[in-house]
């Protein structure tokens, strides 16, 4: 479905950009066709890599130069879309003013000639912050039930893969313990790609330090890079993996609750169950859960959970991509929400799949969440 997807969303990219930008332009046959040659490779840039360099769809065996050259067409070409659509809609009303005509022609072509460049422009800057390292994002959430404040690091969408390595989590892990928090948790989406070749780069987790520990759940993409083989390399760090079962860290003044992801059921594991995961909690201490898709918040709902905690959307990552988003996360996309009387918090992500590299006002974030006892809200 995501190969047919990104082919579909490839043609359209094509097409569109063809008929609306390069063929209008006042050039010769030869310098159109020029013009194809990186409009294509942007627009095609999944399976072209595939095709050329073998390896993964969406990983493809290609030199990294090459693959964020395309990944920067790519998105570049998202964004000229998007732009010019909302162009041809601003127009419109010109359009069907037969005497104002000519005038439309004049503002087509100055917005024509600006969108490319702006496209390229934050194509550019949406690669390039893709990549920066998470800043800290402080937040106070007030839980009823909880008698005493406990501080939470929350990681979330690690994504190690070729373009991250040691040096980059390395930074993540120094960020997250000057925190000093109580709890570490990191809510899935550790790797792209294999333990054999990517365990140095995530070596550096052992260094991660709480009073009360490091606790995480898996996310879809762990399933589809050998799920066995990395949570028991990654418990061996000192991460505890909570596969729908609970604990009560250190004191034991909240529930912490995890779930396995949806896509468990595709590497034979069992699927997310949230009633397993609570069942013999206390019922005076309040409930945290870490569930990587924000959409399990519906289940959770039902269960009297006080907090969610989730990744996967990666913020949204970008303005008018958070409303696509949001629609396959039951509107879930970025920031603390109630949600049917459940808090849900999701992350931007401490990284994010370099599949598709893009943040443009959406940083990546270290979490530091303070959970205070709902009688000192303000």
């Amino acid at each position: 479905m995501f190969i047919i997807s990104t082919l579909l969303i490839g043609v359209v990219l094509f097409a569109y950009t063809l008929w609306r930008l390069i063929l209008p332009l006042p050039l010769r046959w030869w310098w159109k066709f020029l013009l194809c040659v990186p409009l294509g490779l942007g627009a095609f840039r999944y399976p072209l890599l595939y095709a050329i360099y073998g390896g993964h769809f969406f990983r493809p065996a290609c030199p990294i130069w090459l693959e964020l050259l395309g990944s920067w067409l790519f998105i570049s070409l998202l964004i000229l879309l998007g732009l010019l659509v909302v162009m041809e809609v601003a127009l419109l009303p010109l359009r069907l003013l037969q005497r104002r005509w000519s005038l439309f022609g004049r503002l087509r072509r100055g917005l024509l000639t600006f969108c490319a460049p702006a496209a390229l422009g934050l194509g550019a800057w949406g690669v390039y912050q893709a990549f920066l390292p998470p800043e800290v994002r402080e937040i106070t959430i007030p839980l009823p039930r909880l008698e005493h404040p406990v501080r939470l690091a929350m990681l979330t969408d690690l994504h190690a893969d070729r373009f991250k390595q040691a040096e980059f989590f390395h930074e993540v892990v120094k960020r997250t313990n000057e925190l000093q928090a109580d709890l570490v948790v990191i809510t899935g989406d550790f790797e792209d790609g294999h333990v054999y070749a990517l365990a140095p780069a995530l070596a550096p987790l052992r260094h991660l330090e709480a009073r009360w520990g490091i606790y995480a759940v898996d996310g879809n993409h762990d399933y589809f890079s050998g799920h066995d083989a990395w949570q028991r390399y990654l418990s061996k760090l000192g991460i505890r993996f909570l596969n729908n079962e609970h604990v009560l860290p250190g004191p034991g003044h909240l529930v912490l609750a995890g779930v396995t992801d949806p896509a468990a059921i595709r590497d034979d594991c069992p699927p997310p169950d949230i009633a397993r995961a609570l069942a013999g909690r206390p019922a005076d201490k309040p409930t945290v859960l870490l569930a990587h898709q924000p959409r399990l918040a519906r289940e959770a709902a039902r269960h009297d959970v006080q907090l969610q905690l989730s990744g996967h959307t990666h913020g949204g990552q970008a303005p008018g991509l958070r409303h696509l988003i949001a629609a396959f996360n039951d509107g879930l996309v970025q920031g603390l929400t109630m949600y049917h009387g459940l808090q849900v918090y999701i992350s931007n992500g401490t990284s994010l799949w370099s599949g598709f590299p893009l943040r443009l006002f959406t940083p990546a974030e270290i979490t530091h969440i303070h959970l205070i006892p709902a009688t000192q809200a303000d």
